[in-house]
């Protein structure tokens, strides 16, 4: 029988991963849309589906808001494995120097920036610029941020 510690501590887990880019008038909507299949596994990139919000810039420009939800645990699981396997060391040392900044415990969302140009290249380069494609993990169970940053330490992303 389990005791009641074991009952109150749940499991530390993304249920959500949302992915979020602009594409500007000046460039190819088309680019932009490959360099977020980059930054996920090969079997994933015709599984997910990409919609585009049409805005208006404040010059009244065109931006497009090109996004993904995935709430999927399988589809989850593959994208922090192919995160964890192909993002460098020293990205991973950014991300865990950095961890307060990108961590709100108020929503419990941790948000990694990535370098647009860098993903449609095919390299994960973590940048904190305007152009980036913005990826935030939603966790369930983290009580404390500790939670979270073990949680990221345990699956090999920080």
């Amino acid at each position: 029988m389990a005791g009641s510690r074991e009952i109150e501590r749940r499991k530390v887990e993304v249920f959500q991963v949302e992915i979020t880019t602009f594409c500007h008038a000046t460039e190819d909507c088309l680019r932009v849309e490959h360099a977020i299949k980059n930054l996920l596994p090969q079997e994933l990139r015709n599984a997910i589906n990409i919609s585009v919000d049409s805005q208006e810039g404040y010059y009244g420009n065109p931006i497009n808001i090109l996004s993904t939800k995935i709430t999927l645990k399988n589809h989850i699981d593959a994208l922090l494995k192919h995160l964890s396997t192909t993002l460098p060391q020293i990205e991973k040392s950014i991300l865990k120097t950095t961890f307060d900044l990108r961590f709100d415990p108020s929503t419990r969302r941790f948000i990694i920036r990535f370098s647009k140009q860098d993903l449609y290249l095919g390299t994960l380069k973590i940048s904190d610029t305007d152009d980036v494609v913005k990826l935030a993990m939603f966790f369930k169970n983290a009580k404390r941020r500790n939670d979270v940053l073990e949680y990221l330490a345990s699956i090999g992303l920080i």
